[in-house]
């Protein structure tokens, strides 16, 4: 708290927020939100997003939290900063949340497959939450979510070349199909390190779904 104090007595950059608040979140505590709501009022906008997003998930409920990502009011850009403060930790009391990202993840891939902006960018920061944490959120996924997640990964792993997702061609190999394993072949990316991310999952669909498995 100290230093977060002092950090907004400055003008800092938002690499240290950022830095700071993934640290904040790791001992996070509702004693901390005064701070941050003051340290909210001394640093610039933004500068300030991931703070914002450790604010959202210090003073809401597991429900509320729900409501809000449901809401589309919301923008995707605030959805996607809560994501990244994520990345550190997600507490078992947020596994919940996962059918309503899965779920809005599916309602915005038509624009996400096919353009870069805030669409693409919740839904590749939501498949790199997933990876950094597999051992326990593929398992806890429920077949509704599992099954958004496998129509958001097929389309980015099928995107242009732009857009084509290493992130989505490995979430596949955890939620996805025997047959997407042809999938993969066929979108499979010319570059030969890109494109052994892609042989490795459809390898691993495979062996998963072979009898001998």
């Amino acid at each position: 708290m100290r230093k977060l104090n002092r950090l907004a007595a400055g003008t800092p950059e938002r690499t240290a927020v950022n830095d700071l608040t993934h640290a904040l979140w790791r001992k996070r505590h509702p004693e901390l939100i005064p701070a941050v709501r003051s340290a909210l009022q001394r640093i610039s906008p933004p500068e300030a997003r991931a703070l914002r997003a450790l604010l959202r998930l210090l003073e809401s409920s597991p429900e509320e939290l729900s409501a809000w990502i449901e809401n589309g009011a919301v923008p995707l850009e605030d959805k996607t900063e809560v994501l990244t403060v994520l990345d550190e930790e997600v507490p078992a009391e947020l596994e919940p949340l996962l059918p309503s990202l899965s779920s809005l993840a599916r309602a915005i891939i038509d624009v996400a497959a096919t353009r870069d902006g805030a669409e693409n960018e919740f839904c590749e920061r939501l498949l790199t939450l997933l990876l950094l944490h597999r051992e326990r959120l593929f398992p806890a996924l429920s077949p509704e979510s599992r099954s958004a997640l496998r129509d958001v990964a097929r389309r980015l792993a099928a995107a242009q070349a732009a857009l084509r997702s290493i992130g989505a061609a490995v979430t596949l190999q955890y939620v996805g199909q025997r047959e997407d394993a042809d999938f993969l072949d066929a979108h499979r990316p010319q570059d030969d390190v890109l494109g052994k991310v892609f042989d490795d999952a459809a390898l691993a669909l495979r062996k998963r779904s072979s009898p001998q498995a």
